[in-house]
């Protein structure tokens, strides 16, 4: 059996030997042609080796155009012997005809099958590239992090336990270290994120959670920013404990992200709904749903992509950097949810994620 297997796979190997193999078929589809009798339609059969032979991986386009060449030749004799000799010109017409249509065919076929081996090797470089890309982002996020982070507690400190002996312009340029560098790692941790999920780094701790119990943590965490704004956040969920197959560090970011975009884009005053109720086909349905200022229909998938922000500014100077919803989108699908958002200029947006109840 594997001596059958290596004969095989060298006949494959071997463009001679694949191209004997297609003359070979060629002339026994001329045989039945001769047999058959003078049928244009039988014609089409001989487009079978042709075609075969074109996609083959070493083929050219001398060699095809040489197979071309053989049926047809083959064609217009099986025809003229079959015929006895009578209507030449029609026979000659109909091998005219037949190499028209073969050559165009088959050298065709060669042109797409050596554009498409392009394209692969063209998505094997981009692959490659992304793959380096990502390893660069992640080490230099990481190579950032620590002296930046180092930077923000130290002027965290500062503020904290060295205020009384610093003067008013002093305290404000230490504030503003602390802003500058608390942003900065917030955009490091997203980069880092991006890095691990591309490079396909993410492995999920998947755990059976009270889903209503964790909402109601992140709920709390950003009722502090949303106090500052005088915006209240509201929470809605079915009676009793729902339980979850997830991981509670990566969904976390993705609550985060659309509670804290809810926050930074909505008015004084006004209220974030956040909504679970079961859907269809086993899934449990989060929505985060402002009073804000709403989003253009135009730019409202783009917002899943990386680096893409809206045209729309957030209501207090916040910062954006274009990734949270990106990374937010990859987390759900990691987790076999969709993600997405409904939203009216001026109206408000609703931002929702859909999870399976049970996961595979």
């Amino acid at each position: 059996m594997q001596n059958l297997k290596k004969t095989i796979i060298g006949i494959t190997e071997n463009r001679l030997a694949v191209f004997i193999l297609s003359l070979l078929m060629i002339i026994l589809i001329s045989y039945f042609d001769f047999v058959t009798g003078p049928d244009l339609s039988f014609s089409l059969f001989y487009l079978i080796p042709i075609s075969l032979f074109a996609i083959y991986r070493n083929t050219t386009y001398v060699y095809v155009l040489m197979c071309t060449v053989f049926a047809s030749a083959l064609g217009f004799i099986a025809e003229y012997v079959g015929r006895g000799n009578s209507d030449l010109f029609l026979t000659i017409w109909n091998s005219v005809v037949r190499f028209s249509t073969f050559a165009p065919m088959g050298l065709l076929l060669v042109y797409l099958k050596e554009k498409l081996a392009e394209l692969r090797q063209t998505n094997n470089n981009l692959k490659k590239l992304n793959d380096e890309k990502n390893i660069l982002l992640g080490t230099a996020a990481h190579d950032l992090r620590n002296p930046i982070g180092g930077i923000y507690s130290f002027s965290k400190l500062l503020i904290n336990d060295f205020s009384d002996q610093l003067n008013t312009e002093a305290q404000e340029i230490v504030e503003i270290i602390k802003s500058t560098s608390h942003n900065s790692l917030y955009i490091l941790q997203n980069l880092l994120d991006v890095s691990k999920i591309e490079s396909g780094q993410v492995a999920l701790n998947l755990k059976n959670q009270d889903y209503i119990s964790f909402l109601q943590q992140q709920i709390t965490l950003n009722r502090i920013l949303a106090k500052h704004k005088e915006i209240s956040i509201s929470f809605h969920y079915p009676a009793g404990s729902l339980i979850l197959r997830f991981d509670e560090h990566y969904l976390s970011e993705v609550v985060d992200n659309l509670l804290s975009n809810a926050i930074k884009y909505s008015n004084r005053n006004t209220n974030i709904t956040v909504k679970v109720s079961l859907a269809g086909n086993q899934q449990v349905l989060t929505e985060v749903i402002d009073q804000g200022q709403g989003i253009p229909e135009g730019e409202q998938q783009k917002l899943f992509n990386y680096f893409q922000k809206s045209s729309i500014r957030p209501t207090g100077g916040e910062h954006s950097t274009g990734l949270g919803l990106a990374i937010a989108r990859k987390i759900v699908v990691l987790h076999e949810g969709e993600i997405g958002l409904k939203s009216v200029p001026k109206e408000g947006s609703d931002f929702y994620f859909l999870l399976p109840v049970t996961l595979s």
